[in-house]
């Protein structure tokens, strides 16, 4: 796994006196820091793909909590994200962020009091909220640099009703550890078979590594999930994944499984760009074809993707019946083609498809 080593803070001058953007300069004490007025002005100048290595530190002002936006035409889970990182340290392939994300550098919000200002806006009574750090980041990434747990898992605890997913592709899980938070955070790992992660999750852990800290997780009392999160689907995919799902099954008791999410490959027509000329040696678009998508994504052909999340599903029965799974961004159609109806008739799927009152949960 690559360390992050920045080679330039940039520091809005209004996030100088926050206690986390404090510690955040002691922890690279040796790196030059510049104070900025407005951090998403300075962004714009930062289009540089190998630009990572700045680490941008601002107060920001917009939500900092949000509605997982999902796409359109397909399903939602109810998720909610809280962009309190932005920017990763690996370099994926098919990562959205290449496209999506309009600066390569390392993003923090320091002013982590909005967060719970917000999450206790967010949270109801009889209604539970997912939430997760990993839809502009790696959740656990920067974690042994940026030290983000101490900032929020200690006030989660006050905190009525949300489960803070934690969605990594690495193995820094001793920072939760050290909080006793087993009731408000689950950790989650996107899964390849390790010839996918050696060609095209550059920098990240091994399956091996992501498996043995779930497994620790697991010895420490926490659900951890699992995302097949881009299924690609090379010559001998059933079988590679298969060899995961197995490896999975030999090392977590599926009981301690919160949920599984699957999705296949997909992007935009810019981000396969982006990959034809950034990643030459990655072969990833020349598996199968794909075709464009409501939403304005390409994505594998719809009968394609039905039988692969069929056969994902048949696999992972096989491990444990009990675990929930569901479909990432995927519409009403294929979720009655693969499991013979919608996530809310599925009790199995009543915490991850909770109904939660500014939501709506029919397709778009």
């Amino acid at each position: 796994m690559t360390l992050f080593e920045p080679v330039k803070i940039l520091i809005e001058k209004s996030a100088l006196d926050l206690p986390y953007a404090q510690k955040l300069l002691r922890y690279f004490s040796e790196t030059p820091v510049q104070e900025v007025d407005e951090i998403q002005q300075t962004k714009k100048t930062l289009h540089d793909y190998f630009s990572k290595n700045v680490l941008l530190i601002t107060d920001y002002k917009g939500d900092i909590i949000k509605r997982c936006p999902g796409t359109r035409g397909a399903l939602c889970c109810n998720y909610y994200v809280a962009n309190i990182i932005n920017g990763c340290p690996f370099y994926c392939t098919y990562c959205i962020l290449h496209d999506y994300i309009n600066c390569g550098s390392v993003m923090i919000c320091a002013n982590t009091e909005k967060f719970f200002d917000e999450l206790r806006a967010k949270t109801r009574e009889k209604f539970l909220l997912r939430l997760g750090t990993g839809e502009l980041a790696d959740s656990l990434a920067l974690e042994p640099f940026v030290h983000l747990n101490d900032e929020l898992l200690p006030g989660l605890k006050e905190c009525k009703n949300v489960v803070l997913e934690l969605k990594t592709k690495s193995a820094f899980v001793d920072s939760i550890l050290k909080y006793d938070v087993a009731d408000k955070v689950v950790v989650g790992w996107s899964v390849n078979p390790q010839n996918i992660i050696d060609t095209d999750e550059y920098k990240s852990a091994s399956l091996k590594q992501r498996i043995e800290a779930a497994r620790i997780m697991v010895q420490n009392g926490y659900k951890v999930t699992f995302h097949f999160d881009p299924i690609i689907l090379v010559p001998d995919w059933q079988e590679q994944y298969r060899a995961v799902i197995r490896m999975l099954r030999d090392s977590i008791p599926g009981e301690q499984v919160a949920w599984l999410s699957l999705g296949g490959l997909r992007f935009t027509a810019s981000l396969r760009k982006i990959i034809q000329d950034r990643f030459k040696k990655s072969d990833i678009l020349s598996y199968g074809e794909f075709v464009p998508c409501p939403d304005g994504k390409l994505r594998y052909f719809r009968p394609v993707r039905v039988n692969m999340y069929r056969f994902m599903l048949k696999e992972i029965m096989a491990w444990n019946r009990s675990i929930p799974v569901y479909l990432c961004m995927e519409s009403q159609q294929v979720w009655k083609q693969v499991f013979g109806s919608l996530p809310l008739e599925r009790s199995a799927l009543a915490h991850v498809y909770t109904p939660y009152p500014d939501t709506d949960l029919h397709e778009e």
